[in-house]
């Protein structure tokens, strides 16, 4: 799974390069502004976002500081390890249920210039990058607690 969210990254990031070149060539060439594009763009940089934060959970890569638990012993990091994993489900369960009630709310409202990209599916994105994390997360979890892969990562097949 997280070679093709990397995979999705790169052809979200691929649309983002020739949103912002359409922008800057409509722009600079001819004078005039494309407001399409500029929301376009702002949407790839969001679904950019979430879809890189889903694949950075499966091999922990996110950004971390660690003055402090380096000059820990192993096993401290590892009791770090799980409560920073316990106090992070919560939050990703009220960001998923947050998508959710957005989607509902947002899913037939339009862009403003471009009306058949609905604000709904930006929140889609967010809700399966959000379960993703959990499913992450949870096995990740699980391999600090019982010390080997689970159930949930034989699925994965790439961790």
């Amino acid at each position: 799974m997280k070679n093709f969210l990397d995979s999705i990254s790169g052809i979200i990031m691929l649309f983002m390069y020739l949103f912002v070149i359409i922008t800057v060539i409509l722009r600079v060439i001819f004078n005039t502004s494309a407001s399409w594009s500029v929301e376009l763009t702002q949407s790839s940089f969001i679904l950019l976002t979430f879809i890189g934060s889903a694949a950075a959970m499966a091999d922990e890569s996110h950004i971390q500081i660690t003055v402090l638990t380096d000059r820990l012993s192993e096993g401290t990091q590892k009791i770090f390890r799980i409560i920073g994993r316990l106090l992070s489900i919560p939050f990703l369960v009220i960001f998923v249920i947050g998508a959710y009630r957005n989607i509902l709310f947002n899913w037939d409202i339009g862009f403003i210039t471009v009306n058949w990209f609905k604000i709904g599916y930006i929140y889609l994105v967010l809700l399966i990058s959000g379960i993703i994390m959990i499913y992450y997360l949870s096995i990740n979890l699980c391999y600090d607690l019982f010390g080997k892969k689970t159930f949930l990562s034989k699925s994965a097949g790439d961790l």
